[in-house]
């Protein structure tokens, strides 16, 4: 396809190097004239240094002949502009970046297509649903979630202590039954590898597992975790994503104390919850965080605006007992320095951002594609069209077309998730989960492609 992206930021540059992988044809435009030049230098696309809304930019960047625009500067009205000029120029696909939640798919008082857009990102709540994940999963190392979270992926450590070391794959499914587990990958050694059947599954083990939501209390059993309903969860910042945090969490079970650095968002968020906790105060004060009684926290999440902030303030409540705490960060050079010293989860929200927009993209025939841990091996999701030469194949089958390095992991039926084997047969609209290496992606992508 030929896709313009307007806003060369971290979620522009995400995309764009992504999707060059894919053999696309891109053209990216930039405002900021060093950034551009950056970009040029590690990008081979042509970049053009000027404003997204302007329609010449537009006009030299391809706009006329392409397929997609994807409008994620940080400004909404720029975004706006740019999905309604490439509307003018009948652009299939126009997707923007928007920050301001009135602009939601599901506003009836906004008509998103009489604005020129086609699909809108919420960069806010893509952050939450993100960092829900690791709520639900404590303790796990990465996490994505597919088929509007009917399907979750979870990457742990494995312990000796958890009931599935030193069993094999096939022991465990027939331990387990009927619920199911995929277990898609296996790091060790800092090595990547996908476990087979009577792969022993070893303590240190960096352990990835494709599962159904129905299979995750029998998953966190088996990874030694017990799935309470009701955890003290302590959220610091002065964000929007910190109330939409706040907000989501209101509804569930868990006992929430929100610690809020500015007095006038304290007071805000105050006259909002009424089930949760607001205080006023720094959680970079050691004392602060002792009064709130830190160290029987399940989790502290730092998701204000100032990644300096949330950095100190998760570090600090490692330190006095936290048992797992998540500090959000637009700033990625030192994400492993700080995870290596006692933060958990370092979450960058644009980058979060461009991978929904690349679930977006991939919508219909290729879905979400996760890179899991520092290895070769992705997860993949491929929808199966009516016309493809897939449908009514049996497994076996298909896999005599498959490279070394690939494997059909899961199958999602309507509303049933199927482990498949040799027998299992290849239906039109299954939305298939594969494991594969990099390497292997344009053959699967051609395996899967319409006729």
């Amino acid at each position: 396809m030929r896709i313009v992206i307007v806003g060369g930021g971290v979620v522009g540059y995400s995309l764009a190097e992504h999707l060059l992988r894919d053999g696309h044809h891109l053209s990216l435009i930039e405002q900021d004239p060093k950034l551009s030049q950056i970009l040029s230098e590690k990008l081979d696309v042509q970049i053009l240094t000027g404003s997204g809304s302007s329609p010449e930019i537009l006009k030299e960047a391809g706009i006329e002949s392409a397929d997609m625009v994807l409008a994620v500067t940080p400004v909404d009205e720029v975004n706006i502009v740019v999905c309604a000029i490439a509307a003018q120029y009948n652009v299939k696909r126009r997707i923007a970046r928007l920050r301001n939640r009135s602009f939601s798919e599901h506003n009836s008082a906004v008509n998103l297509e009489k604005l020129g857009i086609t699909s809108v990102i919420h960069p806010e709540q893509v952050l939450v649903d993100h960092l829900l994940h690791f709520v639900q999963t404590p303790h796990a190392v990465e996490s994505a979630n597919f088929e509007n979270n009917k399907i979750l992926l979870r990457g742990y450590r494995i312990t000796e202590n958890m009931e599935l070391a030193g069993k094999t794959p096939l022991e465990i499914r027939q331990m387990i039954a009927p619920d199911i587990v995929l277990f898609a990958a296996l790091v060790r050694d800092g090595k990547g590898m996908i476990p087979g059947g009577d792969t022993r599954i070893e303590p240190g083990d960096l352990l990835y597992s494709l599962f159904p939501h129905t299979s995750l209390t029998r998953f966190l059993q088996l990874v030694g975790i017990e799935n309470k309903k009701s955890m003290k969860i302590i959220i610091t910042g002065d964000s929007f994503s910190t109330l939409e945090l706040a907000e989501t969490l209101d509804k569930s079970e868990h006992n929430i104390t929100l610690v809020d650095p500015s007095l006038t968002h304290a007071r805000i968020a105050a006259d909002r919850f009424h089930n949760i906790q607001v205080i006023n105060g720094d959680c970079t004060m050691v004392d602060l965080l002792k009064e709130i009684n830190i160290d029987s926290a399940s989790f502290f999440i730092a998701c204000s605006d100032a990644p300096d902030y949330n950095m100190l303030s998760a570090l600090l409540a490692k330190a006095e007992g936290a048992h797992e705490v998540i500090a959000v960060s637009t700033e990625t050079q030192h994400d492993k320095l700080f995870q290596s010293i006692g933060i958990d989860h370092v979450v960058n929200p644009r980058l979060t951002t461009a991978r929904e927009i690349l679930e977006i993209i991939a919508r219909g025939q290729i879905g979400a594609v996760v890179q899991l841990s520092d290895v070769d091996i992705q997860a993949v999701r491929y929808t199966v069209e009516p016309d493809t030469s897939l449908v009514g194949k049996q497994i076996k089958n298909i896999a005599r077309k498959l490279k070394r390095g690939t494997i059909v992991g899961i199958i999602v039926r309507g509303d049933s998730m199927i482990l498949p084997d040799g027998e299992t047969t290849i239906e039109a609209h299954d939305h298939v989960i594969m494991i594969t290496r990099h390497k292997n992606l344009p053959s699967l992508n051609k395996l899967f492609k319409q006729r």
